[in-house]
């Protein structure tokens, strides 16, 4: 395919890449071969660190030295890998300098795992994260089942956005207990908590603006949190500054921001219970 002239160099550079790894898959099957390519090569915003992000899927994986010789064409060998042609093999390998990253797949695996979040509405899965990569992604190969995947993903279940709203709510900041443990020397379990807790508002506003969200390997901040309609001001900041912040700073801003979380499902979800939620949260006293 032709490099996407909307594309800075440096993402063109990692579609180039990306398309010599797919072309190298070619002759395996190609009836049922589908490429693409994600990350931050589709978002315009590589740089000299980014790798390559791409999804291989075939209607049956094929031996695993089959894929191995289609990398080694490319230009790469295999220095990292996890899983198996039956169940689903990641690996990574370098190109002329840059890492790529494949997830390879077959049609029903692949189905599966998207399955589990359309379907059965899985709140807490990093199966989230492959259908935002799906959706977002330039074809390489087998452009027209890449697009059948995408009009689908596109559809966000309503039931997926309730779930998990009220999944982040599930084990919350106990704000009572807060109180004390501000007293107790416990600086690190104090930062857990609050790591925690912010994940679960990430994940109950992706929720209410109806977008993909898992807490595996969350990065760009700043990105995530301008996608959400639905948030209260200056998320993504605060959240910075609270996790830096003393403990006892942080879960005064934690606790300001949860009340304004509560306010958003109240006003958006109202069929969801809050009461358990709102009593907890009056539940703090620091000092």
């Amino acid at each position: 395919m032709p490099a996407d002239p909307d594309l800075d160099a440096p993402a063109r550079r990692l579609l180039a890449i990306a398309q010599r790894v797919a072309d190298a898959h070619l002759g395996i099957d190609d009836a049922s071969l589908m490429s693409c390519v994600s990350g931050s090569t589709v978002d315009n915003i590589a740089d000299a660190r980014s790798d390559v992000d791409m999804s291989v899927v075939f209607a049956k994986l094929p031996d695993e030295a089959v894929l191995r010789d289609a990398c080694r064409r490319a230009g790469g060998d295999w220095f990292w890998s996890a899983g198996n042609v039956t169940e689903g093999l990641v690996v990574s390998f370098r190109v002329d300098g840059v890492e790529v990253q494949i997830g390879y797949n077959s049609e029903a695996g692949l189905i599966a795992d998207l399955d589990e979040v359309l379907v059965r509405h899985n709140p807490d899965t990093p199966n989230h994260k492959l259908a935002e990569g799906i959706l977002k992604s330039m074809p390489l190969a087998g452009a027209d089942r890449l697009a059948a995947l995408q009009r689908r993903l596109a559809e966000f279940p309503p039931k997926l956005g309730r779930a998990m709203v009220v999944h982040g709510l599930i084990g919350p900041v106990s704000w009572r207990g807060v109180s004390q443990l501000l007293h107790r020397d416990a600086g690190l379990w104090c930062r857990e908590i609050q790591v925690d807790a912010c994940y679960r508002h990430l994940l109950i506003l992706s929720g209410l603006n109806r977008r993909y969200f898992t807490r595996f390997q969350v990065k760009r901040m700043q990105r995530l949190a301008s996608r959400l309609e639905i948030a209260p001001p200056q998320l993504a900041g605060r959240i910075d500054t609270l996790l830096s912040a003393p403990h006892r700073e942080a879960f005064g801003a934690l606790h300001a921001l949860e009340r304004e979380v509560l306010d958003l499902v109240a006003e958006h979800m109202p069929d969801v219970e809050l009461a358990a939620a709102r009593t907890r949260w009056g539940a703090f006293a620091p000092d």
